[in-house]
Parts: C-alpha cells; structure tokens; sequence
C-alpha cells in the first residue's frame, strides 16, 4: 500500500460476504473503502444495494448502469461460441475489472478488492483483467483469502450489525443479461435435484404451455437486432426471448464439477441457448457466414425443446 491509498475500492454485489468484506477490508488496511455495482442485468433494484453499502460502511458507493455495454461487448460475441461452458459470472468479469481500474483512477488510489473466490492463477480471473486494464492496481481478494468458515462470516456480520440471510436451501444466484446461474452447498452432489422453486427464469413441465411459441429472430453481421419482426436494443432483445422461451422450459444447463477446480454449476440461459441454434442454422445454410450471420430464423419452441421451422437469408 502506498502513501496516496486513502480508500479501497471493492465490487460489491451486495451479498453477505461483499458486505462483510466492507468491513473486514477497512479493519485491516485501515483505510475507507469505496464500493462499486455495475448493472449488467440483474433485474433488481440496485438503489439498494447503494443504501445497504453506505449503511454497512461504505464511504461511497459507486452504482453504474453497463447493461447495452455488456450485450454489446460481452453477450453478442459470446453467441458465437456456443453456450458449452457457464457464462453467467465469467462474462462479467471483463466489465468488473474495467470499471474498477477506472473507478480506482478516479478515486486516487491503487487498491481495488473483488469478492470472487477464484484463484488468481486462473486464466480469466479478476486479477488477470483488472491487470491488463492497469498493471499497478494492487488486488486484493478478502473472500478468498481471509479463511473464515461460514459461522465466522455470520459471527462478523452480527457483531458489526450486518444483516444475516435466513439460511436457505444451499443455494446462491448470479444474474447478468446473459441468465442465472445457481452454485452452492446443494450441487456438491452431482445427483443432487435443484428444488424447481430455485429456477426463476425457465418453468417446470407442469407449468408448460400446451400451445407452442413461433420466434423470428433476424440477424444483422452476427447481432441478434429483430424478434418477431420488431427490431429493438440487444438488452430488450434478450429479455423478450428469455420470457417467451423460459416459459417453455428452455434453457437449463448443468454443468458438472471440475475436479481440483470449478463446482458444478446449474444455469439458466434460454435466450443464449435459442439464439445460438438459431446462428447455427443460419450457418448451415451458408457456411462461410459463420459467424458473422446475417438472415431470419423462425423457430417452434414448446414442451421444453426448440426447433427450427424456416431460415430465410
């Protein structure tokens, strides 16, 4: 830490251990810390969660909307490459550290602190991106590295006057534009059953519609930029077909356990999941469009599949 690091600024979610990092960071390094919440599509209000950082601590609280930044950059070059590994949390991560980097600039100082418990020798891990942004930031990972065991976290929170969630069923969820996805103490087991109230995004097949949903999805040089023939921003493109296609169920993923690594994951992703068959069938019928496609593709989605009725180019 240098002379001029009067503050830390930490990217906050707003959970219980983002929350307890507020305090555990400015205990140990002494120094203020500044929070920063990017909306890259979490569909709630985070005017909360810049209230609960200044109630817990914070000195400011930094609250940035980044959703068209996030489908553009983000959501729209990952369709290319399929949905064969969890995106969810792994396509924030760029904006994070951007955003930290300029935040820390503005704050003058070169601490920053992120709540992710992936190593730092990972490739794609915070520490990695917030150095290509800026090579002098220090980064500091307190969940990761302070080793309290869950009953420390809930003690440290009480004591200093943090809310503590009511323990639920093993589960916690990330959202973005891009889905949900679930990990937790539940999906230690890989024959675990996620209870069908954790989904929110896709319904269960009692819920199903009997009468299938007909999608046109128009592509311009790769982009998704119509549904149903109304062209609209990727943000209202995205939340559109997710109500139509989760509604019939489309769209979970579940993604085992990397053992020495990564916990099994379940995702909801239904508009990724329709959009990228339907780049694909556009590719098919011209390859060597791939994959900056560029046609309409009009898909039948009931009883939890989708498939392809028509390609027009």
């Amino acid at each position: 830490m240098s002379e001029q690091d009067d503050v830390i600024v930490l990217a906050y979610a707003g959970d219980l251990e983002t929350s307890v990092a507020v305090s555990w960071l400015s205990e140990q390094h002494e120094v203020p810390v500044v929070t920063l919440t990017l909306d890259v599509g979490q569909g709630t209000d985070l005017n909360d969660v810049r209230d609960r950082a200044l109630a817990i601590g914070a000195t400011r609280a930094h609250v940035l909307d980044v959703r068209e930044e996030f489908a553009r950059h983000a959501v729209a070059p990952a369709l290319a490459s399929g949905t064969a590994e969890p995106r969810v949390a792994a396509l924030a991560r760029a904006s994070v550290a951007r955003y930290l980097a300029q935040i820390a600039g503005i704050e003058g100082t070169t601490l920053v602190a992120h709540g992710s418990h992936r190593p730092a020798t990972d490739l794609g891990s915070l520490e990695e991106l917030v150095a290509q942004e800026n090579p002098i930031l220090e980064v500091l990972a307190p969940c990761r590295d302070w080793a309290l065991s869950p009953a420390d976290i809930a003690d440290h929170a009480r004591s200093r006057g943090i809310p503590v969630p009511v323990a639920g069923a093993g589960l916690t969820a990330v959202r973005t534009l891009w889905g949900r996805a679930l990990a937790g103490d539940l999906l230690d087991s890989p024959w675990a059953e996620v209870p069908p109230d954790a989904f929110t995004l896709t319904r269960s097949v009692a819920d199903w519609p009997r009468v299938p949903a007909i999608v046109d999805v128009t592509f311009v040089e790769g982009r998704p930029t119509a549904l149903n023939g109304v062209e609209m921003p990727l943000v209202e493109l995205l939340s559109s077909l997710e109500t139509i296609v989760g509604s019939h169920g489309i769209g979970r993923l579940d993604f085992a356990s990397l053992p020495g690594g990564r916990p099994r994951i379940v995702e909801e992703a239904p508009a990724p999941v329709v959009l990228h068959a339907a780049m694909k069938a556009l590719s098919a019928v011209v390859p060597g469009m791939w994959p900056a496609v560029r046609g309409t593709v009009r898909m039948k989605c009931l009883m939890g599949e989708c498939h392809v009725e028509e390609v027009s180019v």
